[in-house]
């Protein structure tokens, strides 16, 4: 940190004078309104184990004052930092490790909010309907891409709900065990299954 310079100092019996007085508090308030623009930090006076856990919170960060030039160029993340993460695109070098959640069910299903990025396993061992819900009733992003796994003897039938266009060809059932299709929401009511599909 800098250090803060008392432009007049005394000696037990003088005379102190008004003017050099005021210098010095005038030197102890700019130095601590500086601390406040971090002007006074020297680079890497602050260390993690400075800061106490949970200590730096976003309503006390000014609006603006986090900017990329003030980070540096390699960070570490470490799970769960990264929440809703919003952007156009995504550049990545080397390989991406991705690992997906299941939603496992036994009888005919209706898709729900969470399902979205997941795989929903049908495992039925009779005919089961697995329905994709109108918008009004579950508003799945556009882009929501949605796994479904036929694990059980029982055919699913992907199944429109009321004002849903489906799209599929040759049609939208999976073709047997083990076959899968991936939902895509393409507009506010309208998917399309593309997979392993039979009429």
């Amino acid at each position: 940190m800098a250090t803060l310079t008392i432009p007049n100092s005394y000696a037990p019996g003088e005379v102190i004078e008004a003017a050099e007085m005021n210098a010095n508090f005038t030197a102890v308030k700019n130095f601590a309104e500086g601390l406040s623009t971090g002007a006074g930090f020297d680079a890497g006076a602050i260390n993690t184990e400075d800061i106490a856990a949970t200590s730096i919170t976003e309503a006390k960060i000014a609006t603006g004052a986090v900017t990329t030039t003030k980070i540096g160029a390699t960070v570490t993340l470490t799970t769960p930092v990264i929440g809703v993460a919003t952007g156009t695109s995504l550049a990545l070098t080397g390989n991406l490790v991705s690992h997906i959640d299941t939603n496992a069910q036994v009888a005919s299903y209706t898709l729900v909010l969470a399902d979205d990025g997941k795989i929903v396993e049908m495992n039925v061992a009779s005919g089961n309907i697995l329905t994709v819900p109108p918008n009004s009733s579950v508003a799945f992003p556009v882009g929501t891409q949605i796994i479904v796994l036929q694990t059980g003897a029982g055919q699913c039938t992907l199944t429109a709900g009321s004002g849903v266009t489906l799209n599929a060809t040759p049609g939208n059932k999976l073709r047997v065990q083990y076959s899968g299709a991936t939902l895509i929401k393409r507009a506010t009511n309208t998917w399309i299954a593309i997979g392993d599909l039979a009429v």
